[in-house]
């Protein structure tokens, strides 16, 4: 089979590992760069064109995009839905995961654990209104964001108002939750491939970060889920109508707590302290897809 490998990073280690998976596997993989498609609707025909070929001849389509291609990235997966080639999470699915607060309503509305939260378009009532989703200190963190970029924590009623204040003056949206001081800087992160759990990994904060993301220096380490956090992954991927995901969990006093969905997860560390072979994992995923594709569905 064909497969288009919608990223920007042909050497990042994730992307290059599903070249490599899909290859070994006897299949063909392409990395295409979102940014060079040409995308046309109407006129001669509703096609798409990379690098100023036509590309409507791939069999799935797995994207991995980031900040900076999430958007016309997103334009291009709509159009390889449109024409009917089957991709590995869909453009609206990944445009849900990747925006933090409108998935955190996604995830209360299925009824799943989130911390509460709270997000403002002003300061005004802002003492009032954060006491009702716990006390100091919060944590505040962009809508949109990956690896703990832009997430701050703030002790104090000056430090909230003014920060706020401040994002608001730059219409910046951010969402505001209180810091639970027995998790800090320890999480769970969970890959769920086709419904199915395939790794999970607890990821630890160096000395002094609260955060636990990879990329602010944390280590991973291997560990056995609970049934339980294994079907709160799994139902917080499928609420978002996630194939691919990787989810981030909390224990609490109270339990678990899902902190965000990752649509596009690396999983450099966790192929690493697990062994797992995550690439052909996904790889055989999007293979099945592409099998088990609606016979003449592509326009």
């Amino acid at each position: 089979m064909k497969i288009a490998i919608l990223s920007r990073g042909p050497q990042n280690y994730s992307t290059r590992s599903l070249v490599e998976a899909a290859q070994k596997a006897g299949h063909t993989a392409n990395v295409c760069d979102p940014f060079g498609f040409y995308l046309q609707i109407g006129g001669t025909g509703h096609r798409i064109i990379y690098e100023g070929a036509p590309a409507e001849d791939y069999d799935v389509v797995i994207p991995r995009l980031s900040g900076a291609t999430a958007r016309y990235g997103g334009e291009v997966l709509s159009h390889y839905e449109w024409v009917g080639i089957p991709v590995v999470n869909s453009a609206s699915a990944i445009a849900e995961a990747r925006h933090k607060f409108k998935s955190l309503r996604v995830l209360a509305q299925h009824g799943l654990p989130i911390r509460p939260s709270l997000t403002v378009g002003s300061a005004t009532y802002l003492e009032d209104k954060s006491q009702e989703i716990g006390d100091y200190p919060y944590i505040i963190k962009p809508f949109y964001g990956t690896h703990g970029i832009g997430v701050m924590l703030l002790d104090t009623p000056t430090s909230l108002t003014s920060t706020v204040e401040a994002m608001c003056d730059l219409h910046r949206d951010y969402i505001i939750q209180s810091f639970i001081e027995e998790a800090a800087g320890v999480d769970i992160r969970v890959l769920i491939v086709g419904g199915d759990v395939i790794a999970a990994m607890e990821r630890s904060a160096v000395p002094g970060e609260f955060r636990s993301n990879i990329h602010q220096g944390a280590h991973g380490t291997q560990i056995k889920l609970s049934d339980e956090n294994k079907q709160i992954a799994i139902d917080a991927a499928t609420a978002l109508n996630l194939d691919i995901a990787g989810v981030d969990m909390m224990k609490t006093k109270n339990g678990p707590v899902i902190l965000e969905v990752n649509p596009s997860p690396g999983f450099e560390e966790l192929e690493s302290v697990s062994g797992l072979d995550i690439a052909k994992a996904m790889i055989d995923f999007a293979i099945y897809l592409a099998e088990n594709a609606p016979k003449g569905s592509r326009n």
